[in-house]
């Protein structure tokens, strides 16, 4: 039996430690990891029977290095504490336990919550094999799942490009683009205006994806670290289909 926590802050990644040692002293010894690369490692060497993990950590975050441990060790319990609860993670998390048979235990709970409440998770997930959902973020745990064209979309529209860039960037039609765009709007917005007096109006007054990126920022759909780094995978592909492009006119 051990306890595994991942964690880059290292005052944080002690307090844990000096708390679990204490309140939960049974299930350990309680082994630390400080990025997300070595708890995978670690998750993997010593299957600990719960795992604490931060979102944001160097090398490998949190939810990337959860897909892994779930996708080797289906059974693992882990709890995400975070400090950034944004959607883009939330979703991800959904997504990946959904596609995980039998669906693991998991908690999702943000750093700033009580000590007690923080230890009444703990025993929920590690003891009783309970799910355990910061009440905060309910409602994001509750609103429809992004499809991965959908969450990259999201990017694409932040980053200028057009349906004709998007639909070569994902090997689509521009119909099929089109389609898939309506339905993310759809999904970040309920309550659009179609079918009543304010369609029209609507239609003239918004630009659908301004203010799909403006919604996206405000749910934590996008962020700017994951921004930063789709802009650098854009631009390579940009170089590599600008030259393709050129092809093509010579043809």
């Amino acid at each position: 039996m051990s306890i595994l926590i991942a964690e880059d802050n290292v005052a944080q990644r002690r307090y844990l430690r000096e708390l679990l040692e204490r309140e939960f002293a049974a299930h350990g010894p309680v082994i630390e990891a400080a990025d997300g690369e070595e708890a995978l490692t670690q998750a993997l060497a010593h299957r600990p029977e719960l795992c604490v993990f931060d979102i944001q950590m160097p090398r490998l975050s949190g939810v990337k290095a959860a897909r892994s441990i779930w996708r080797e060790y289906p059974t693992a319990r882990i709890i995400f504490w975070t400090q950034f609860p944004h959607e883009i993670y939330i979703n991800e998390i959904r997504k990946i336990i959904r596609s995980v048979e039998p669906q693991p235990a998991y908690g999702f709970i943000h750093k700033n919550n009580p000590e007690s409440r923080f230890l009444r998770f703990v025993a929920a997930v590690l003891e009783d094999g309970a799910d355990m959902i910061d009440p905060a973020f309910k409602d994001s745990f509750k609103r429809p799942l992004l499809t991965e064209f959908e969450a990259e979309a999201l990017y694409y529209l932040a980053l200028g490009l057009s349906n004709w860039a998007i639909a070569r960037k994902c090997s689509l039609s521009l119909r099929g683009v089109e389609s898939r765009l309506a339905t993310l709007y759809e999904k970040l917005f309920v309550s659009l205006p179609e079918g009543t007096p304010h369609e029209a109006y609507d239609r003239l007054a918004y630009n659908m994806r301004t203010r799909a990126f403006f919604e996206a920022l405000r749910r934590g759909l996008i962020n700017s670290d994951e921004l930063e780094k789709a802009a650098v995978e854009l631009e390579a592909w940009t170089e590599r289909d600008r030259k393709r492009f050129l092809e093509e006119q010579h043809k």
